[in-house]
């Protein structure tokens, strides 16, 4: 006897999700209604894009994302900027995929931000300068559009701003972008921008410990929003401060 002859109807329609969603069943039944044929057929999808190869889907997909950053080149609005602003920094920087993500995003409106990769070692070595949540990751979404070389921390107006580290008061400034700005050394290659800031209580030049505080989150940058922006670098290149940040315990 033919083994396929003993399925019952349930195991006939488990077999038919195994071979996939493309064949449909068909029965052919006699007179008192039992089934005495069972075949399946594949059902042709109606989808142009279901026929298209991975390498197809592929090109396609570059097709679309080149048009995105010609039309975007041409345009004067402030998202057809910011589009080409951050494909033009990822080019220049040479990281291309990291250019066509944010491009990508950016055109789709998400709020980028960055996480630690679970690999990733958190050397606790700088004290969070605010406490808050960081809506702007490193290499997010800047100020001006751009790949942003720190990140930002919501806080609230007036909030103290403490230093991240021992070192000297290298410079105070003010920037079109980031408003009133402090930029810190703290030695052995270290240095930090705190930017947005309102009141400033350091000098140029003087020397200041952790937990200090510097000054109070005003709303002085462009974003104007109560966002602490704080920039780490280490030997000239930026780095992510989330992983040299003094975690809560």
């Amino acid at each position: 006897m033919n083994p396929f002859e003993r399925w019952d109807d349930w195991e006939w329609e488990k077999a038919a999700h195994s071979i996939g969603n493309d064949y449909k069943y068909e029965g052919k039944y006699d007179q008192s209604g039992i089934p005495r044929e069972r075949y399946y057929i594949n059902q042709p999808s109606n989808s142009l894009i279901d026929s298209f190869t991975g390498s197809q889907k592929r090109v396609v997909l570059s097709a679309l994302l080149f048009l995105t950053v010609v039309f975007s080149s041409r345009g004067e609005d402030l998202v057809s900027q910011s589009v080409y602003s951050v494909y033009r920094n990822g080019m220049n920087s040479g990281n291309y995929y990291t250019a066509m993500n944010s491009m990508a995003k950016e055109a789709m409106g998400i709020q980028q931000s960055e996480g630690l990769a679970v690999s990733a070692g958190v050397q606790e070595i700088f004290y969070p300068p605010v406490a808050g949540t960081v809506k702007v990751g490193y290499r997010g979404t800047g100020i001006n559009g751009s790949l942003s070389r720190g990140i930002e921390i919501e806080s609230s107006l007036g909030n103290v701003v403490l230093c991240p580290a021992s070192g000297v008061v290298l410079e105070i400034n003010e920037t079109e972008n980031l408003g009133r700005v402090i930029r810190v050394n703290f030695g052995d290659g270290w240095e930090g921008i705190l930017g947005n800031l309102g009141e400033i209580t350091v000098k140029q030049g003087e020397p200041v410990s952790m937990g200090l505080k510097l000054g109070t989150v005003g709303i002085s940058s462009a974003r104007q929003k109560p966002w602490l922006y704080f920039e780490l670098a280490k030997d000239g290149k930026s780095v992510n401060p989330l992983n040299y940040l003094i975690q809560n315990k």
